[in-house]
């Protein structure tokens, strides 16, 4: 792609979630109740928004960015609506939140290949839906991602919202969460690094975390939604808190990786071999 079209891609995006930003403000000033429900109001004025830009432009790839972009902007609005600036639990919570999203967010963005691109997976969704793409994508891409960060981030809201002292959980929730944010930066630097470097098509990156896991970002993209699982816990024992880390953890487990070992074997003949030494998801010891 020429430096020209990438730019224009990008002028796309930024309007598009300038729009789907304006949006979601408006319906939050019109939507009474808690600031968790004046989020969610806002949230689904925006993944509207941002599905009518995947239908125009044909890609839907416009709502991978709200993903990791969402929490932080929820954390950031709750620790205003309660003023929770002063409040350790928040200020932690908060902060392990803007440190995965950010680097998700840095890394999504410097790896984005623009308009023309689209994520592989969406690519087999629509050659396998045709004309029902349109409604496939609002369920699949864009309203069970909504859902799942809508239930994801309930537990970081009651943690913002609690000034309930300190806990082992809490404590809990800070190790999981800065481990999560490292094992996700350090494997994707070793993948990226495997990409630029590798020139054979039937090679997989086997070395670094991805010799003890075959999935060590999804491990850690998985164990971010844990710890605010954690944090939410340390106020409320109530299981309804999981949801959210539950749904992330089955779609890695059920639906990501399935997607993407599947197209591996296709491609690379020594991928089952790799599968029956290394861990699936948590990095561990892998088999003689």
């Amino acid at each position: 792609m020429s430096a020209s079209t990438l730019q224009k891609s990008r002028w796309v995006y930024f309007a598009s979630y300038v729009l789907a930003a304006a949006l979601g403000v408006l319906t939050l000033l019109f939507t009474p109740g808690s600031p968790f429900t004046q989020a969610v109001a806002a949230g689904a004025a925006a993944t509207l928004t941002l599905y009518a830009c995947s239908i125009v432009f044909k890609n839907s790839g416009f709502y991978d960015c709200y993903w990791s972009a969402t929490p932080v902007v929820y954390a950031g609005a709750w620790l205003f609506a309660y003023d929770a600036w002063s409040q350790p639990r928040a200020l932690l919570s908060a902060l392990v939140t803007a440190a995965w999203g950010i680097r998700l967010t840095t890394n999504w963005a410097t790896h984005w290949e623009g308009l023309t691109h689209e994520d592989w997976r969406y690519v087999d969704l629509r050659a396998k839906t045709g004309g029902a793409y349109a409604v496939a994508s609002f369920f699949a891409l864009h309203v069970l991602p909504f859902t799942l960060v809508t239930l994801g981030t309930w537990p970081l809201h009651e943690a913002i919202a609690s000034s309930a002292p300190l806990g082992p959980l809490d404590f809990a929730g800070a190790v999981i969460g800065v481990t999560a944010v490292l094992l996700e930066t350090f494997s994707d630097i070793q993948l990226h690094r495997f990409r630029r470097e590798n020139r054979d098509v039937k090679a997989f990156l086997q070395a670094g975390l991805w010799a003890y896991s075959r999935h060590p970002n999804y491990c850690g993209e998985a164990m971010y939604w844990w710890s605010v699982v954690m944090f939410a816990l340390s106020v409320r024992l109530s299981p309804l808190m999981a949801l959210g880390a539950l749904g992330v953890s089955a779609m890695i487990l059920f639906a990501s990786i399935p997607m993407a070992e599947k197209r591996a074997l296709a491609k690379r003949p020594h991928f089952a071999e790799y599968q029956r030494r290394v861990s699936r998801l948590v990095p561990w010891f892998p088999k003689a």
